[in-house]
């Protein structure tokens, strides 16, 4: 898979205490700070760290019935940036892979998506910059 950037990303239930924790606490650079939609985001170093609501995340792959307090509801996950989504998530397919939300746009922020797990369940969101 080429991949263009590599995110972490922080699933979190409180995203302004979290938010001032990462800038204030931790003072990394704010490269994103979008409250209303819910979506922040840091450079660490090499690092891009984001941060966004639990409960959408859960929304968006379809996991959205559960509590967002349950152990079952994702607290992480590994954000790519790809230049060719639907290529990306055509060899994958082919490779057995299956997906938790297949490609969608995402308006909102000029993207489109499309999410996974690896063996061991971790979320895997893949992002195809829509300019």
């Amino acid at each position: 898979m080429k991949v263009d950037r590599a995110y972490t990303r922080l699933l979190v239930n409180d995203l302004k205490a979290c938010f001032l924790f990462y800038k204030d606490v931790m003072e990394f650079d704010v490269t994103v700070a979008d409250e209303e939609g819910g979506y922040m985001e840091f450079k660490a170093g090499d690092l891009r760290l984001a941060i966004s609501h639990r409960q959408e995340m859960a929304q968006m792959i379809h996991n959205g019935e559960k509590p967002p307090h349950a152990e079952c509801q994702d607290t992480a996950a590994l954000i790519f940036t790809v230049h060719d989504l639907d290529e990306e998530y055509q060899q994958l397919r082919h490779k057995g892979v299956q997906f938790t939300a297949a490609p969608m746009n995402n308006p909102y922020y000029g993207i489109k998506t499309a999410y996974l797990r690896d063996p061991d369940g971790t979320l895997i969101g893949l992002y195809e910059f829509l300019v």
